[in-house]
């Protein structure tokens, strides 16, 4: 943006112009994302009231878990050829 270019205009007015709009820059993109955080909070809370499930899914883990351990401990799963 030429009016950001304080290469040019050295002095006080043209500080001040690009120090103005840099500030307005600023607050604009901090108000998008506070609308943007707040728009998601709502779509969040919306498909938790329909019962939506966020997340990854859940696994279901075998009856032999705790077998599957050990053997998974003792590196003898690996060894079935």
């Amino acid at each position: 943006m030429p009016l950001l270019d304080t290469r040019n205009g050295k002095d006080l007015m043209g500080t001040f112009i690009a120090d103005l709009v840099l500030q307005i820059l600023s607050f604009v993109s901090q108000s998008e994302r506070e609308n943007i955080k707040k728009r998601q909070e709502e779509g969040i809370a919306a498909a938790k009231a329909r019962g939506v499930h966020m997340g990854r899914p859940v696994k279901n883990i075998p009856d032999n878990f705790s077998e599957l351990v050990k053997q998974w401990e003792k590196k003898s799963l690996w060894n079935k050829s």
